[in-house]
């Protein structure tokens, strides 16, 4: 028993060294790579006809709130919201009717000819079907949740890139939830590293620019382009449509941009973004980041593949890495701890593994500092404020509820959806919006 214990301590110990070279590598290719703000992108350009796309099921609590709040937020004639509802979900109906009838310029209600739940993507698929019957759909279209909190500088981005590209992803951040849970307050630190790093790496060695769902803008060019090939601009009958579809995009022969377009207002970086609160619950969480893990790692290889350029590839690795590495951490404490305690010694490991393990020990300490940090100041970018508790805090509850996510995503793909094979029914969590969105940044 404690061989094994040795041998799998060694194993966790080298895959956490290989996945943090991985991660510092993205660390040092993304740093300083954050657009302060591009010549042409200004708050008093023409904006083009943009609906804003929002599919909804059970949103009845949320809805008026979301749409009254951004109708305030967003001065612009141009900007239209389109509701997406359930002839069956009656109660977000007449609340999606009664906002149509009191802005009868600014919103406008799409009934899916199904009774829901069917999935996200049909629903939208319905959405673009209705309105762009005809040849005088909108120019732009921007997909947003009912919960999320729109920034109006947004659509100037849209409006500036799209004169070069048809697919446009802004950054998407939680809104300030340490008050709300520490659950919650996880997705802050997590998005804020992904979406000052990451993402502006893809978008600089021009790989694939995944949707994440909200704050994804796409033009009327690439939007006929999709129903024209198969009738639907969204893939049917999965869990994570829009991951698929910002690779598709790429795989069509159209550009990406993540736009990542942003000012210093004096009290830290004022990025350009969509924000919005996440779930606040322990299970709430897993529930939705199992849906992100099977869709984006399960789904995306049986749908996607590996096809693509070689920067392609290396992201494809990295999204589905988690599939192996969020088991990692609950495990590499656990044998640590039994280390310490001397339940295993490591001097019983092959004495030519001996160096290797204690070098591998040694950068794992290392890339721990390093993740600190990175994560200190991706938070303080986005935020305003270093919270050096507040993240080490918040660290072994990320853990836990990554663990129990793919642990759940593992279960589903070999129990529930025959091997990515079989349609996973809309899977959704309960929404929040904030009190005030008019003085809503961070």
């Amino acid at each position: 028993m404690e061989i094994l214990l040795l041998w799998l301590l060694f194993f966790v110990s080298v895959l956490i060294t290989l996945s943090s070279i991985d991660d510092t590598f993205i660390d040092l290719f993304g740093l300083g790579i954050v657009r302060r703000g591009l010549p042409h992108v200004n708050e008093k350009m023409e904006i083009p006809p943009t609906a804003v796309f929002v599919a909804n099921w059970h949103e009845a609590d949320v809805l008026g709130k979301m749409v009254e709040g951004n109708l305030a937020r967003i001065p612009i004639p141009a900007v239209k919201l389109y509701l997406g509802v359930y002839p069956n979900d009656t109660d977000t109906l007449n609340v999606a009717l009664d906002l149509a009838k009191k802005h009868p310029d600014r919103v406008q209600v799409i009934i899916n000819s199904l009774p829901g739940p069917t999935s996200k993507g049909q629903m939208l698929n319905e959405m673009f079907r209705q309105v762009f019957r005809t040849d005088d759909g909108p120019e732009l279209v921007v997909l947003h949740d009912s919960e999320d909190v729109i920034d109006p500088r947004t659509f100037a981005v849209y409006a500036a890139y799209a004169k070069d590209h048809d697919f446009i992803q802004v950054p998407v951040f939680s809104l300030t939830s340490t008050h709300r849970s520490l659950v919650a307050a996880t997705y802050m630190d997590e998005f804020a590293e992904r979406h000052t790093r990451e993402m502006v790496v893809r978008d600089a060695v021009g790989a694939m620019i995944p949707s994440a769902g909200v704050g994804t803008c796409m033009t009327k060019r690439l939007i006929r382009h999709f129903v024209n090939e198969r009738g639907s601009v969204l893939m049917n009958g999965c869990v994570t449509e829009d991951y698929i579809l910002g690779v598709e995009v790429k795989r069509a022969g159209f550009r990406s941009a993540f736009a990542a377009v942003s000012a210093d207002d004096g009290s830290g970086i004022d990025f350009v973004a969509t924000r919005e609160y996440f779930p606040s619950g322990l299970m709430a969480s897993i529930k939705q980041k199992t849906r992100w893990v099977y869709g984006i790692c399960f789904e995306g290889m049986h749908k996607l593949g590996w096809a693509g350029d070689p920067w392609d590839f290396y992201f494809f690795l990295r999204d589905r890495k988690g599939l192996i590495t969020n088991f990692l951490p609950p495990i590499a404490f656990f044998l640590l701890v039994a280390l310490l305690a001397g339940w295993v010694d490591s001097a019983e490991m092959p004495e030519h593994l001996i160096p290797v393990f204690e070098i591998s020990i040694a950068l794992n300490l290392f890339a721990l500092v390093v993740r600190l940090v990175v994560r200190l100041a991706a938070c303080g970018q986005v935020y305003g404020k270093l919270d050096f508790l507040g993240i080490i805090e918040r660290w072994p509850v990320a853990a836990i509820v990554n663990f129990v996510a793919v642990f759940r995503a593992w279960r589903t793909y070999l129990t529930e959806s025959e091997f990515a094979t079989k349609p996973i029914v809309w899977s959704k969590t309960a929404h929040e919006v904030p009190d005030d969105f008019t003085t809503l940044n961070r």
